[in-house]
């Protein structure tokens, strides 16, 4: 989805345990809580005008490489 902007970067904060991904909206972090059975923590505001939201995970998160299969 990261095409759609619904998605971005991820950025890890291994001092804390935990990950976040871009949205475009809070509904986005639930959508990827419940897809890829992360544990959501948070919800913070971004300073970009797209992807308005990070979605603060806990612990280590990646998306999966469809293209290794």
């Amino acid at each position: 989805m990261s095409a759609s902007g619904s998605r971005g970067d991820r950025r890890n904060n291994t001092d804390k345990g935990e990950s976040w991904h871009a949205a475009t909206d809070p509904e986005k972090c639930e959508e990827m809580q419940e897809k890829y059975d992360w544990k959501l923590l948070r919800v913070e505001p971004s300073n970009n005008s797209t992807l308005k939201v990070k979605c603060i995970f806990d612990g280590e998160t990646e998306f999966p490489n469809y293209l290794e299969d």
